[in-house]
């Protein structure tokens, strides 16, 4: 069989980090080792249960059965426009600036090829979601990291940007609540953002996906913002608000001329989402407010318990404010997070995610994901 070889795109790739944590639970459950797996974001809780009926039902529609709409069903652009007048006091127009997506990290990742050339910059945080690498790269775009320090509360700090990359900058993401920090970003930041975008002509891909995990401070949808309509698109997740991270549904919504751009390659793509699925959304936007308190109750009680608990043993820098993740410095004694994930799962059989993952920045830091339940988080508790 011939050897074909990748792409240079592909290539520059580096190895998809939550495909190589696949690989080592893998290893472990064929070497028949049990583990506890503190590393990615898919929650344990059950998706609504009345959602899951209304899925059942809607898939026996031979209507839904047939080739989906590019730009989705009405009726969910519908529901999220009310849903998201509700929850962010923004009006949304369903018709021309909304779009529903086969996932956030969908969207995401092909909405570059709408506007970015080669040779253009695109600016992504360090630490941050890998797709952003991933979508710049497939763009041909030239990546600047943003560093999220510590002593920053894990915010970029605009003004260390080089002039000579602002003023060849095409686009930037932003993702708060953040993954993996948890950071929560206020208002005077994001006002800040969209001043620099506006005077840069840079385009803004604000990463919403987590705005409903949240425990004390409420998160703010970028169009909160004067003039954020001007240079935002912004991405939302079911994924995370309903715990429906298999059904593959979420939306972009914002500025009209970068949605119809998204809009476009999509067409290119891919034939749009099982109309089951955009019916089962929309139930939980509109019905299903309960279940998204209850789900906050959930991962507050787990978070104040993990937190309260590891900071009591050799973790004193822990990082919990929103979204499920705990993001902790490494004790003092081991020098890399490749090191420290080794050490954790080899000797303790816990699987966290290291910092080092998430950029050059997430260095010297840990991820843990509270997507098991309380007596699981205790067991490794107890082994840290």
């Amino acid at each position: 069989m011939k050897n074909f070889e990748l792409s240079k795109r592909l290539t520059s790739l580096p190895p998809y980090l939550f495909a190589e944590i696949d690989r080592q639970k893998k290893d472990l459950r064929d070497k028949g080792i049990k583990f506890i797996d503190l590393s990615i974001g898919d929650p344990d809780i059950s998706a609504p249960a009345a959602v899951i009926d209304n899925l059942y039902q809607a898939a026996k529609n031979k209507e839904n059965q047939k080739y989906a709409l590019d730009q989705g069903k009405q009726a969910l652009r519908a529901s999220i426009s009310r849903w998201f007048l509700k929850r962010f006091a923004v009006t949304l127009d369903e018709n021309k600036e909304i779009l529903p997506l086969i996932g956030s990290k969908e969207g995401l990742v092909h909405f570059p090829l709408a506007f970015v050339n080669k040779g253009d910059y695109a600016l992504i945080p360090s630490p941050g979601y890998p797709g952003y690498r991933g979508a710049a790269v497939f763009a041909g775009a030239k990546i600047y990291e943003m560093p999220l320090l510590e002593k920053n509360n894990f915010l970029p700090d605009l003004d260390k940007i080089p002039e000579s990359v602002k003023n060849k900058a095409k686009i930037i993401y932003v993702n708060y609540p953040n993954n993996p920090t948890s950071v929560v970003a206020p208002l005077e930041f994001l006002k800040r953002l969209v001043a620099f975008c506006a005077k840069y002509g840079i385009i803004l891909a604000y990463d919403n996906a987590y705005s409903e995990i949240y425990f004390e401070e409420k998160p703010l949808s970028i169009f909160e913002v004067p003039g954020a309509r001007e240079i935002a698109i912004e991405f939302h997740s079911f994924s995370k608000t309903f715990c429906m991270t298999g059904f593959r549904v979420g939306w972009a919504c914002g500025n009209e001329n970068l949605v119809n751009g998204l809009l476009k390659v999509k067409t290119n793509i891919d034939s749009g989402i099982f109309g089951a699925i955009q019916d089962a959304a929309g139930y939980a936007l509109d019905k299903e407010a309960v279940y998204m308190e209850d789900m906050r109750k959930i991962f507050k009680e787990r978070r104040d318990f993990f937190v309260q608990n590891i900071k009591n043993k050799t973790f004193k820098n822990v990082h919990a404010q929103a979204t499920f993740y705990v993001w902790a410095k490494l004790p003092r004694k081991f020098k890399s997070s490749i090191e420290f994930s080794k050490y954790l799962i080899q000797e303790k059989r816990i699987i966290a995610t290291p910092g080092i993952g998430f950029g050059k920045y997430g260095e010297g830091f840990i991820r843990f994901a509270l997507t098991c339940d309380k007596q699981v988080l205790k067991e490794a508790i107890n082994l840290l």
